[in-house]
Parts: C-alpha cells; sequence; structure tokens
C-alpha cells in the first residue's frame, strides 16, 4: 500500500529487475534477502507499525518500502542522492574492512593511473587492464586487496585510493546512458545496512504523508 504512494507499480519491478542483474555480479539473491532482513530489524523499531495501524500500514508495508530503497536513488523524488546520503554519515563505516577483503575486482579508472603510480611508484607491474573495461584498470591482485593492513584494518595507500573505494558502499552504474550510484547490497556490511536503513525511514515518513494528505 504505501510503496504504490511513491511509485507506479509497474516502474518499481523494472527498476527492482534492473538493480538484481546489476548486484548479480556480486552478490546472490540471498545476500539481497538477508540485507533487507536486517534492515527490517532495525525499521520496525525506528517506524512503530502500531502507531500507524489506524491507517492500515503492516509489516508488509516496512518489506515494499525495503525493497524500494534498495533500488530508488531518492533525488527521484526530490530527496537526497545516495552519494548525499553516504557523504553525510561517514561514522557508518565501523572498519571491518571486508569491502578490502572481499571486493574484486578493484576498479582503477584511466584518470587514477598517475596518481597512484605518482604515490605508489613500485605498483607499475601490479595495474593491469580491467576485465569488463579494457579502457580502465585495476589491481592484478585481489580479494583479499595487497594493500589492506589486516593488523589495523586500514589502507596502506588510503590517500592516493582509487575512488570505487572511498565510495563503497556505492558502485556506479551506467542505465540509460547516465551513470548511477547504487547501493551495494551486502547484508554484512554495516554502512550498506545504515545507508538502506536511511533511505527506508525517509522513504516511509513521506509515504505516511502522502497517506494522511488523501
Amino acid at each position: 500500500m504505501l510503496r504504490d504512494l511513491l511509485i507506479d507499480k509497474e516502474l518499481f519491478w523494472e527498476l527492482r529487475q534492473k538493480a538484481l542483474e546489476s548486484e548479480k555480479i556480486e552478490n546472490s539473491l540471498e545476500d539481497v534477502e538477508l540485507l533487507e532482513k536486517a534492515v527490517f530489524k532495525r525499521l520496525k523499531k525506528k517506524r512503530s507499525i502500531k502507531k500507524y495501524k489506524k491507517l492500515g500500514v503492516s509489516k508488509g508495508d516496512l518489506n515494499e518500502i525495503i525493497e524500494l530503497a534498495d533500488v530508488l536513488s531518492l533525488d527521484a523524488i526530490g530527496g537526497p542522492s545516495n552519494m548525499e546520503i553516504a557523504d553525510n554519515h561517514p561514522e557508518w563505516c565501523n572498519n571491518c574492512g571486508r569491502c578490502c577483503k572481499e571486493s574484486s575486482p578493484i576498479f582503477i579508472h584511466k584518470d587514477e593511473v598517475n596518481i597512484l603510480l605518482t604515490f605508489n611508484s613500485d605498483l607499475k607491474d601490479e595495474i593491469i587492464p580491467n576485465v569488463l573495461y579494457p579502457e580502465h584498470y585495476q589491481f592484478k591482485e585481489d580479494k583479499p586487496c595487497k594493500f589492506h593492513n589486516s593488523d589495523v584494518n586500514k589502507c596502506k595507500i588510503y590517500d592516493s585510493r582509487p575512488q570505487v573505494c572511498g565510495n563503497y558502499p556505492l558502485m556506479l552504474v551506467e542505465r540509460n546512458g547516465k551513470g548511477h550510484n547504487i547501493v551495494n547490497l551486502r547484508y554484512n556490511c554495516n554502512y550498506a545496512v545504515l545507508l538502506v536503513l536511511e533511505k527506508s525511514m525517509i522513504l516511509f515518513d513521506e509515504a505516511i504523508k502522502r497517506l494522511k494528505d488523501k
């Protein structure tokens, strides 16, 4: 019910399908479902269903809002973009190091190579063409990234690290010829869970407002 107040059903399922197709490179459907369950546990504490029971709000509405938060950048409805939300909450990262140890390949934009080599000249033989985008690059060895210091869970080349590392858990994908930042839905990433939770709360509040205005 609530999701229908925010987006057309057919458009939602189209976006959902495209998002799942983008995610399957990194995550399975099971991973996505685990992420959504993790968000649900937190959302039901932040937005009590009992408070809106008379309006017909149910647990199913919370699940649908979370599914929408997974795939919709809120700037589409006048809210903040994924990047804006992430930039405002660096504290969500608990430095677990999973993104450094489990990401592959680590994408390096062609314009970043000179910066990396300037600060780390010994990387000359460690950077190779990217498998999917040969005009760009990646590290020869990753998973785990060889520049991750596991003793202190920190990056050895933090100040010159690739942009893809700095943007995590956001991933840049191309849709309709334009670049969009989507959330990498890793259920074991605290940052990803809290980012989707924040979006879910914003969407829930907007849907309730529209429901009351009907």
